[in-house]
């Protein structure tokens, strides 16, 4: 299991990891499933970009991740893996609702899931 260790190279991951998902289900949080439970919410790659040292991961649905100096990105049991970060930011709006809604962590890891019986492995 190889480890990403800056900001792009981390991007680079999330875009390979996503090549082979096509889409994820998640994000499990440092407080748990997105939504409550698991493998209720699934998300496309709209785009991922770095400003600075935030890593921007924006899902469908027009939900965005921000991962603030992530330190380490991999894959675990097909599962992308954001940890050792800054601080994270979990931006949605709610189906037909015009209000943005935050959830903010300081610690653990963010964790987005492929498809149930998928099996992802990036290099």
């Amino acid at each position: 299991m190889g480890e990403a260790v800056t900001t792009t190279q981390i991007a680079s991951l999330v875009r390979r990891w996503f090549d082979q998902a096509q889409q994820a289900s998640g994000p499990i949080l440092p407080d748990g499933w997105f939504g409550g439970r698991p493998y209720d919410n699934i998300f496309l790659l709209e785009d991922v970009e770095v400003v600075d040292d935030m890593l921007m991961i924006h899902l469908s649905e027009d939900t965005t991740l921000s991962v603030a100096r992530p330190r380490r990105g991999y894959v675990e049991n097909s599962e992308l893996v954001l940890e050792d970060f800054d601080h994270a930011t979990l931006r949605w709006k709610h189906y037909g609702g015009s209000e943005y809604h935050e959830k903010h962590f300081d610690s653990g890891q963010v964790r987005l899931a492929p498809p149930v019986g998928m099996t992802v492995t990036v290099e």
